[in-house]
């Protein structure tokens, strides 16, 4: 939560690539492009994210499943509330024997974005920080355990634009994990984690559509079968309306533990 800009939160930040002039070569010319959020009072926005894939550790191969849906809302001219409901849902080949095993979660997120510069403030560049918590369930009969998951977390968002229609973002956050076991599983999840990831963003503006690739490495600091791995992705975002975009991801991920993994995404988000 909060390393990414979203399609809207480019076009508000950053104005259309179609404009003549930008935040970084003119004085004020990127902020009269469009009316930005900050000057339209309090703006909410909604979304739904559904994604598929496959995913391997250890020759284990499974099938991956997601749903996510945020929403924000702004509380004042740079503080923003933003919540997430995750949901998940795995199934592991082979996993019992020649059964497979069947899993899923789901969880809630929320955060408080902070805006340290604005459209107004006529500078090429967006720093925005967001510490957030969370509560996550998951579980497996199949496999006999599951846990409550408690995280916390800070992450942070410097996005510059360097030419009109370019931006470049650099993502990093650290987030923390405490796991309690649940069902009186005999092999309860417990282990407490702490992850960084650290990630940039490349963005092209282009009328209605924005083009992004992206490279993240995540890094867990206590022992795991996978504790560390890098993901790349590339995706498309398109503006149906001033209100409304839809985007879709394509990302693969490598790591030790033998992970590798093949997944995409699709979503929409509305402005009310």
């Amino acid at each position: 939560m909060g390393c990414e800009l979203t399609v809207n939160d480019l076009a508000e930040q950053f104005g259309s690539a179609d404009s003549t002039t930008s935040a970084a070569s003119s004085g004020g010319g990127a902020a009269s492009t469009a009316k930005s959020s900050e000057e339209a009072g309090t703006q909410r926005q909604i979304g739904v994210e559904v994604g598929g894939g496959t995913f391997e550790v250890n020759g284990l191969k499974a099938t991956l499943y997601t749903v996510k849906v945020p929403y924000s809302r702004k509380l004042n001219e740079r503080g923003t509330l933003e919540l997430t409901v995750p949901l998940t849902a795995v199934t592991y080949d082979n996993a019992i024997g020649t059964k497979s095993a069947d899993a899923y979660g789901y969880g809630l997120n929320a955060g408080y974005a902070w805006q340290a510069f604005l459209k107004k403030d006529n500078v090429p560049y967006r720093w925005k920080i967001t510490p957030s918590t969370g509560l996550y369930y998951r579980d497996s009969s199949d496999l006999r355990e599951g846990a409550w998951v408690i995280n916390a977390g800070l992450s942070s968002s410097l996005a510059w634009q360097f030419a009109p229609g370019w931006v470049v973002n650099m993502g990093n956050s650290a987030s923390f994990a405490w796991n309690t076991g649940i069902k009186n599983y005999p092999d309860p999840i417990r282990d407490n984690q702490q992850t960084l990831k650290n990630g940039v963003q490349l963005y092209r503006m282009l009328d209605h559509w924005t083009l992004y690739v992206y490279f993240v490495e995540t890094a867990a600091l206590n022992d795991a079968i996978v504790d560390s791995y890098e993901t790349y992705g590339i995706g498309a975002g398109y503006k149906l309306t001033k209100t409304r975009s839809i985007k879709a991801t394509l990302l693969t991920e490598e790591g030790n533990g033998g992970y590798k993994s093949l997944r995409g995404t699709i979503g929409t988000t509305w402005q009310f």
